[in-house]
């Protein structure tokens, strides 16, 4: 296996036969944010270490949309954007390990010893933050963590949360960040510009027709969503990072069928190519005012001209 390869597996017992000595780092790990980048430092400190394989282990869907699901956080990052950013960093081998009711239903021993202390697979250190839980009931965390491993020669490490100013940084307090459009705070806190991805479909039409400003409507996101408005943005087309502005509304100017539907529509500048059926993500850079309802559509257009501008001139700085 060369170095640009990925090898994504459900279990751990499945990386035996390539990978026989592997340290492991486990958790959710929504948003991959520069809290789980220092875990993630550390897993690949431990692997040298042991002269072992670093292994990502994180569970999917989120354990909160399977135990509550009408509590389930709405999601930072799709699993595949989720995937490329363990790539990003340097993590080759990943478990996306089913989460289910059963798998709840296990004690912190059971677990481990279902999963990880198996025939033809040595681990020889566990990685997780210092809030992580497992096991029924969370009753483990990390000091049982290192106590189970212990006593099977496994080396454990807790990580201790990271600050930033006087948050402690976590995938719920982005959540609050980007859902108060506090972009900048969320940016700090996962190292790069909040982003959703979706998949490119056939809109209404009225943003080249009428408004004279093609979009592309992003559907199947199922992410976390800014305030309505108007953004500065960029649009990740394949391996090409494009400019433009986007829009997250319920577009009150155009619709008035009662639909309460919210739409995201992204305009890339200098840009013309068929996107219809394409994946691309969005990467939010700076809110540049609220969603308005306009007299009419030339009203609406002319005020896009200028929010196009003003995109364009915020860009400049990132």
């Amino acid at each position: 296996m060369n170095d640009t390869t990925c090898r994504i597996v459900s279990y751990p017992s499945e990386l035996a036969a390539a990978c026989p000595r592997i340290a492991v780092a486990i958790g959710v790990f929504d948003g991959v944010h520069i809290g789980h980048q220092a875990i993630l430092g550390e897993l690949r400190r431990l692997a040298v270490d042991s002269a072992a394989v670093p292994v990502v282990l994180f569970f999917d869907p989120h354990p909160r949309a399977v135990l509550t699901p009408e509590q389930a956080p709405p999601r930072l990052s799709s699993l595949d954007t989720k995937v490329c950013l363990l790539q990003d960093l340097g993590l080759r081998h990943l478990v996306c390990f089913p989460f289910t009711r059963e798998l709840a239903e296990l004690s912190p021993a059971e677990f481990l010893e279902r999963y990880f202390f198996i025939p033809g697979l040595t681990v020889t250190a566990f990685c997780v933050g210092q809030n992580w839980r497992f096991g029924k009931g969370n009753s483990g965390n990390g000091a049982l963590l290192a106590e189970l491993g212990r006593a099977r020669g496994v080396a454990t490490s807790v990580v201790p949360s990271v600050r930033y100013g006087s948050d402690v940084v976590s995938s719920t307090r982005i959540r609050q960040a980007v859902a108060a459009g506090e972009l900048d705070l969320a940016r700090a806190m996962l190292g790069r510009p909040y982003s959703i991805n979706g998949v490119v479909s056939h809109g209404r039409g009225v943003g080249g027709k009428v408004l004279k400003c093609p979009t592309a409507n992003i559907v199947d996101h199922g992410l976390l969503l800014p305030p309505f408005g108007i953004y500065a943005a960029r649009g990740r087309v394949g391996q090409r990072l494009l400019d433009g502005v986007v829009y997250i509304g319920d577009a009150p100017t155009i619709r008035h069928d009662g639909n309460p539907e919210v739409i995201v529509e992204l305009h890339l500048f200098s840009f013309a190519a068929d996107l219809y059926g394409k994946q691309i993500e969005v990467l939010f850079y700076r809110f540049l005012r609220p969603s308005m309802n306009f007299a009419d559509t030339e009203s609406l257009s002319a005020q896009i001209q200028r929010d196009i501008k003003a995109a364009r001139l915020a860009l400049l700085d990132e």
